[in-house]
């Protein structure tokens, strides 16, 4: 699940350190769950983590192992960080602070500046799935209430 390019099940299975028919079977069923997804390169089958699933896995966590509040607060502290860096380097997105690595700065500043733009779009994909926990924070909270109630 944290492969960051396709890799076919051979390559899989050698990371795992397991046969690789043994790799194929739970591969299959791993993309039949919905956890992995397929491209197929010439006659080779290449798997990766199923980008859909993955974005809702991270919202669940999220919901699960933090309160509202503390998300809400990790929220602002996020938009201050990035508030600063606005400030600080007189540009409006992550990109524009990528451009000005070009201009005549020292090393060490254009590395900074690499950095906080690497770091701001973190921030920004973070952002994202936050609000959307706390959007539906009330509904999967009410959802595990109620399947818990029917168990009992």
């Amino acid at each position: 699940m944290t492969v960051r390019e396709p890799k076919n099940a051979g390559e899989i299975a050698e990371a795992a350190g397991v046969a690789r028919n043994t790799a194929e079977k739970y591969l299959t069923q791993l993309v039949e769950a919905d956890k992995l997804a397929t491209i197929q390169r010439g006659r080779e089958t290449r798997y990766y983590p199923d980008p859909v699933t993955q974005y809702f896995d991270q919202i669940r966590d999220l919901v699960n192992d933090h309160r509202k509040d503390e998300l809400t607060a990790e929220l602002d502290a996020i938009r201050d960080d990035i508030d600063e860096w606005k400030e600080e380097y007189d540009v409006e997105s992550a990109d524009e602070l990528r451009a000005t690595v070009g201009d005549d700065l020292p090393a060490s500043e254009r590395q900074q500046r690499r950095h906080d733009a690497e770091d701001w779009d973190y921030y920004e994909h973070q952002a994202m799935l936050i609000k959307q926990a706390i959007q539906l924070y009330d509904t999967i909270e009410a959802t595990r209430e109620s399947r818990i109630a029917s168990a009992n």
